[in-house]
């Protein structure tokens, strides 16, 4: 029997019988899968070998088309029913369009980016876990708060679009929704961690497409709205206007700083079984976000073209449905029809494939820091604790735009210095430091606020119109943008000029592991460090064969023992500055040898550095030499960055 469209209990009944039919079905799809039908051996042992690490990142298992569909999953969300239109419906054309290749650009660079790091750091498990290696463990906590706060918005948006759904489409409260999806999605996490993400994101990402397919075809067919040349009284709005042309910059810039910092996204990287996988994936999966977006927001374009779309009354959340009323004055679209259904099933599934992956993001950015190297069972406590108080709060049910503005401030504020720590030259060593990179995100984050204050004249309304007001209007993005590269400037000026002046300052971690608590809160990272490995460079490959050739010659030219590593504590920081070693370092370690060597002492010179802080971990071991001179290969110990080392 077909339910008239005016039966308002009877579609809210099916549309929660569906909604949660779907839901439930892939969730016991990834729980069965992993469980019963994982096939290779190795892949099932990415789950069960029990590691934090194998737990949260899947590593090097996947190959082109799992990533490309699983790197389609992780961008989308609930969010693209209700987003792309809104800001098309406002921004006009040339947002529409931008908002859909802004969405799909993270991909690539990403992509390309992360294949870097990989092959520098071919043991990386995060994002932080770079940031340790090339800066330090302030900077790495530094960048773990952002990353943590950025995925909890994207999380907390998630929620509140499907929660906004279910109030205003389906006509009823929010919450159950909400608790439905983070229960479900919770639990499949928790169980399978990042593998059965990526296989639920598979399917996921087949219905999804094909939904959309079918939204197109009936719209296409269906939707006889007039569409009056030239946009009519419209005009203004729809064409060209000063929205549209300030997303050109903002949302390339936003999209790109934000998706920096998401793990969700990082974890694809490292999940892909090799170059071709990773970068073939990614193209697949840009084609894919960038088509989809482009079309929701479309829906929502020709709705208020057509003039289906009260803009003094009508829900932003839902201009994408009007697409699918009859005629003009027809009130609020409500989920009376397949076609509807069909768009809601959509949204619902999106949603729960974009929350478990950013729970898998949020658990693998908290272990990284917190857990690594323990069981998963501390990942699985984190993964339910993550959601609860975000669950209430999107039961408030903030403006989803307004979410990803705050986030995306922030992130623009402190991308570039992280982007610039994937050139690692000696220069830039010598130049990007721990110090000078925190110090710029830090004042960028200042620069921005102080910006807002001077264009609004009030420290109240500043501060709002920086952080939730602005509608993402291009100044404010260039200032967030262009900030941190100015301050780089400067401080890298100011320490070149201290350490021309032989000025001896320590760094700010130097500094920071002197505070009580710091050393807990920054974990073991030296003993991380190890794991990740540091540079797979050229030198240090060579190095490792001439120590194989070394180990192996058992004639009268073998090369004398490494003498074995002394007993006594790893090396630590908080010490006093320039107190004595714990323990005699072994001598005769060569230079850049194996970084499975610790150092067991620090140096005496612990603290005396010029100012910009930490030289870059690097693999420990062997006597320090008394100076090491300018453009010196890294390796032996922490070294200032190019600068010479106090006479020991």
């Amino acid at each position: 029997m077909a339910l008239a469209s005016d039966d308002k209990y009877g579609w809210t009944v099916l549309a929660y019988c569906l909604c949660i039919f779907f839901l439930v079905a892939f969730a016991l799809y990834g729980i069965l899968w992993q469980k019963f039908l994982a096939g290779k051996e190795a892949l099932k042992m990415h789950v069960k070998q029990g590691t934090t690490e194998m737990f949260t990142t899947a590593k090097g298992s996947q190959g082109m088309w799992r990533i490309g569909w699983s790197f389609f999953a992780a961008a989308m969300g609930g969010w693209v029913i209700t987003a792309p239109a809104n800001f098309a419906v406002w921004g006009g054309w040339i947002a529409m369009m931008m908002y859909a290749i802004a969405t799909g650009i993270p991909i690539l660079l990403i992509a390309f980016l992360g294949r870097i790091v990989v092959e520098k750091y071919p043991d990386c498990c995060s994002l932080g876990d770079f940031v340790a290696w090339r800066f330090g463990p302030t900077m790495k906590i530094f960048t773990t708060l952002i990353t943590l706060f950025n995925m909890c918005i994207f999380l907390l948006a998630e929620f509140t679009t499907v929660g906004a759904l279910f109030s205003s489409f389906v006509g009823d409260i929010n919450y159950p929704i909400i608790i439905v999806v983070g229960v479900l999605a919770t639990c499949y996490t928790a169980y399978g961690g990042l593998l059965v993400s990526i296989v639920t994101d598979q399917a996921q990402t087949v219905l999804t497409l094909l939904i959309i397919t079918i939204v197109w075809i009936y719209v296409a067919a269906e939707f006889r709205a007039p569409l009056e040349p030239g946009f009519g009284d419209l005009k203004e709005q729809l064409g060209p206007q000063f929205l549209g042309y300030s997303s050109i910059f903002t949302l390339p810039a936003s999209l790109v700083c934000a998706t920096v910092f998401s793990e969700a996204v990082w974890q694809r990287v490292w999940a892909s079984e090799d170059k071709k996988a990773l970068y073939g994936g990614a193209v697949i999966g840009f084609t894919a976000v960038t088509v989809c977006v482009f079309l929701c927001g479309l829906f929502g374009f020709i709705a208020a073209w057509g003039g289906l779309i009260d803009l003094d009354t009508a829900d932003p959340n839902l201009y994408m449905f009007q697409v699918f009323k009859r005629e003009q004055g027809a009130g609020m679209a409500t989920v009376d029809s397949w076609i509807q259904m069909l768009v809601l099933i959509l949204a619902v599934v999106m949603n729960e494939s974009a929350v478990d992956s950013l729970l898998n993001g949020i658990t693998s950015t908290i272990s990284s820091q917190f857990f690594r190297g323990k069981e998963i069972t501390y990942c699985r406590a984190v993964v339910f604790l993550i959601c609860i108080p975000l669950v209430v709060i999107a039961t408030r049910n903030y403006a989803v735009l307004q979410l990803f503005l705050i986030s995306n401030m922030l992130c623009c504020c402190c991308a570039f210095p992280v982007f610039l720590g994937l050139f690692d030259t000696p220069n830039m060593k010598r130049h990007l430091t721990e110090t000078v990179v925190l110090a710029s995100c830090l004042l960028s984050i200042i620069t921005a606020t102080a910006y807002g204050i001077g264009v609004e004249g009030s420290w109240s309304r500043g501060a709002y119109m920086t952080w939730l007001g602005n509608g993402y209007a291009y100044d404010y993005f260039l200032v967030a943008v262009f900030a941190p590269v100015a301050w780089l400037i400067v401080f890298g000026v100011i320490a070149e000029l201290l350490r021309q002046a032989g000025v001896n300052a320590p760094g700010v971690s130097d500094i920071a592991m002197q505070i009580p608590g710091f050393k807990a809160l920054a974990g073991h990272w030296e003993e991380d460090l190890t794991d990740v490995g540091g540079p797979n460079d050229v030198a240090m490959t060579k190095q490792r064969a001439l120590e194989s050739e070394s180990s192996s010659d058992t004639g009268a030219n073998a090369a004398p023992a490494a003498p074995a590593r002394p007993e006594g504590p790893a090396y630590t920081y908080g010490q006093p500055l320039g107190a004595p070693p714990q323990a005699p370092v072994p001598p005769q370690m060569p230079v850049g040898g194996s970084p499975a060597v610790l150092m067991a002492s620090p140096p005496p010179f612990f603290g005396a550095v010029p100012m910009g802080g930490y030289g870059m971990p690097v693999p420990m071991g062997g006597a320090m030499p008394q100076y090491v001179p300018q453009g010196m290969p890294v390796g032996g110990g922490y070294v200032p960055q190019g600068g010479s080392v106090p006479p020991v």
